[in-house]
C-alpha cells in the first residue's frame, strides 16, 4: 500500500494538451487521492475543462483560479491547499507513462528519502517543426544523465510538506523562471536526502516556433539573472558569442588581411576559431543516428542557436542589473544560503 499523496501543478491556456495530460493521470498504476490545480487565469477553454474533469474522476480534484500568478506562486498555492503531507509536482501539459506516479512514491517507503526526482525524455515522433527539429538538434536528443549535476525539474519530482517548509517553499520573489532549480539546489544545500529515479516515465512536450524558444530562452535567461545563478555560464556565453562574431568579421575581411601574407590570417582566426563551438557541437549532434533529421535542419539549428543566446543574455541582463522591488535582496539571502 503506497503512501497517500497530493499532485500539485499550475496550468495556463493548455487547452490543446489537456485533453492527454488527464487520460495519462487517470491511467496511473497508482493514483493521488487528491489533485490541486493552479489556473493563472485561462482564457482557452482549460478551466472548463479541468471542471469537467473533477465532475467525472473518481479522484478529488480541487481547481482554483489565481489570476496572473506566476507558477512558484500557484505552486505554493496548491501545496497549502493539499492535505496530505507527500506532495508530487509536476507541469501540466506534459504526457505520462503508467508507473510515472509509482516510481516516485515507492522510494519513500525508505523513511530516509526525503525528496524523489525523476528523469524526462523528449518523444522523437513529437519533434516535426524546423524549429523543435533544431532544439532538438541543440540539446542532442535531450539526454538527461542523473549525476551529480543533474537538476530535477518540478514536472516530476516528490518530496514532503516539511521539505517545502524547509527550503521556504517555491520563490515567489522571481517572474518567471528558475524556481524548481533554486528549490532543488536548496535541497542540496541542506543536504536532504533524495532518491533519483533513473527511468524516464515523462515526456516533456517542447514548441513547435522559433518564437516560442526565443521567449523560454529569455524566461531562463531572466530567472537566472534575478537570482544570480549560474554566472559563469553567462559569461561563457558572452565569451563564445564573442568571439564568434569576430570570427565572422574576420573572414569577411580576410582578403584585406591576405595582403600582408598568409600568417596574419592564421593567427587572427584560428583564435577566434573557439567561438564555433556551438556549431561544432550542433553538426556533432545532427550527425548522432538517433536523430535522423535530413540536412535542411542544420540551418535551423544554427539560426536557434543565435536568437537563444541573445534572448538568454537580454533576459539574464535585465534580470541581473534591473532587479524589481525586493529581488536584490532576496537574491543576497538566496545566495547565502546556497
Amino acid at each position: 500500500m503506497s503512501k497517500p499523496f497530493t499532485l500539485v501543478t499550475t496550468v495556463f491556456n493548455e487547452f490543446k494538451r489537456l485533453g492527454q495530460t488527464i487520460a495519462d493521470i487517470e491511467n496511473q498504476s497508482i493514483k493521488p487521492q487528491e489533485i490541486i490545480i493552479a489556473d493563472a487565469g485561462s482564457t482557452d477553454g482549460t478551466l472548463q475543462k479541468l471542471e469537467e474533469w473533477k465532475n467525472s474522476s473518481s479522484i478529488r480534484i480541487v481547481v482554483f483560479v489565481m489570476p496572473g500568478c506566476n507558477i512558484a506562486e500557484g505552486r505554493n498555492e496548491a501545496i497549502r491547499r493539499s492535505s496530505n503531507e507527500l506532495i508530487v509536482s509536476t507541469d501540466f501539459g506534459c504526457r505520462y507513462k503508467p508507473e510515472w506516479l509509482k516510481s516516485l512514491i515507492l522510494p519513500f517507503e525508505n523513511e530516509e528519502i526525503k525528496v524523489v526526482a525523476g528523469a524526462f525524455e523528449i518523444l522523437h515522433n513529437e519533434v516535426k517543426t524546423p524549429a523543435a527539429k533544431a532544439d532538438y538538434i541543440l540539446q542532442n536528443g535531450y539526454p538527461v544523465v542523473m549525476d551529480q549535476y543533474f537538476s530535477a525539474s518540478s514536472r516530476s519530482i516528490a518530496y514532503y510538506r516539511s521539505v517545502w517548509e524547509e527550503v521556504g517553499g517555491y520563490p515567489e520573489w522571481l517572474t518567471l523562471a528558475a524556481d524548481d532549480t533554486i528549490f532543488w539546489r536548496l535541497i542540496k544545500a541542506k543536504k536532504i536526502k533524495y532518491h533519483l529515479v533513473q527511468e524516464p516515465n515523462v515526456y516533456w512536450l517542447r514548441h513547435k516556433t522559433f518564437r516560442a524558444f526565443a521567449k523560454e530562452a529569455y524566461r531562463y535567461g531572466l530567472g537566472d539573472g534575478e537570482s544570480l545563478i549560474n554566472f559563469r555560464n553567462m559569461l561563457s556565453h558572452i565569451m563564445e558569442t564573442g568571439l564568434r562574431y569576430a570570427f565572422f568579421a574576420g573572414v569577411f575581411f580576410s582578403p584585406l588581411i591576405l595582403v600582408s601574407g598568409i600568417w596574419p590570417a592564421v593567427f587572427l582566426l584560428i583564435p577566434l576559431s573557439f567561438g564555433l563551438r556551438s556549431y561544432k557541437n550542433a553538426w556533432r549532434n545532427w550527425r548522432n543516428p538517433a536523430i535522423a533529421f535530413g540536412l535542411g535542419s542544420l540551418p535551423g539549428a544554427f539560426w536557434l542557436i543565435e536568437m537563444s543566446r541573445w534572448q538568454y543574455l537580454k533576459g539574464y541582463w535585465k534580470g541581473w542589473l534591473f532587479p524589481k522591488p525586493g529581488q536584490a535582496a532576496a537574491r543576497r539571502k538566496l545566495q547565502a544560503q546556497l
